[in-house]
């Protein structure tokens, strides 16, 4: 957390920060959203928190939504720390740690495409319409990740605005105040769902590979049933059955 950054109102403040931190991954969305809706960007918007996206009889839940004259902007918050390793094409990602501890993580460009693409369906729009952001935390270092593209961005909170800010100085508008308000309305139907459609979406995540998003199936193994990714062998994650 930077102090010039708190004094420029682009991140929380010390108080701010300890009445709205619940975890890690949650105060990673929060200060995102707080980047976002503080005043930090010129031009109409609106930013919606938390969206569970119909799709193919699931839901598909998005962290932020930002719909801006300039664009629909969707945002995947990764809140880690350490260093960031791998590419577009490759399934997951690496984080390393100081102590040389390594975790894998789903590849959160193809996760956020998942995401835009549900969006698109629901919206009726080309997916081409959206622009993908990948924030991830002050605290990690980006040491191999794709280089940006029109559609996809990755960034640390920090340059978020300033990449945000250099992309509107570049394209036309693209939706009118009207257009911007039809498209708010559709989507806030998707907030605030009830408690029962949280815990679907839930029930239906503990049904998908954490890796790549397929469903998880039943296999038969030489120690008897697991549960394997349908994608398999692209994938090999595997639970067992408790």
């Amino acid at each position: 957390m930077g102090l010039w950054e708190i004094f420029k109102g682009e991140q929380p403040g010390f108080i701010q920060t300890l009445l709205n931190y619940e975890n890690t991954g949650q105060f990673g969305e929060y200060s995102t959203e707080f980047a976002l809706t503080n005043d930090n960007l010129d031009g109409e918007l609106v930013v919606l928190k938390n969206l569970y996206v119909p799709t193919q009889g699931k839901t598909s839940e998005i962290d932020l939504v930002m719909i801006h004259q300039k664009g629909i902007f969707v945002f995947e918050s990764k809140n880690y720390s350490g260093w960031i390793f791998d590419s577009n094409d490759q399934l997951n990602w690496t984080q390393c740690l100081p102590n040389g501890e390594k975790n894998r993580f789903y590849n959160p460009v193809r996760q956020n495409q998942t995401h835009m693409k549900a969006l698109a369906e629901y919206l009726q729009k080309p997916v081409s319409d959206f622009i993908s952001y990948i924030v991830f935390s002050e605290r990690c270092t980006l040491k191999k990740v794709p280089e940006d593209t029109d559609s996809v961005v990755i960034v640390r909170r920090p340059d978020m605005l300033k990449k945000l800010r250099a992309y509107f100085r570049k394209v036309p508008d693209r939706y009118t105040h009207e257009e911007i308000q039809a498209i708010v309305s559709r989507l806030s139907r998707l907030v605030n769902r009830s408690t029962e459609e949280k815990q679907q979406h839930i029930d239906d995540i503990k049904n998908r590979c954490p890796f790549c998003g397929n469903d998880l199936v039943l296999r038969n193994g030489k120690y008897g049933q697991f549960w394997g990714c349908k994608s398999y062998p692209k994938c090999k994650f595997t639970r067992q059955i408790k």
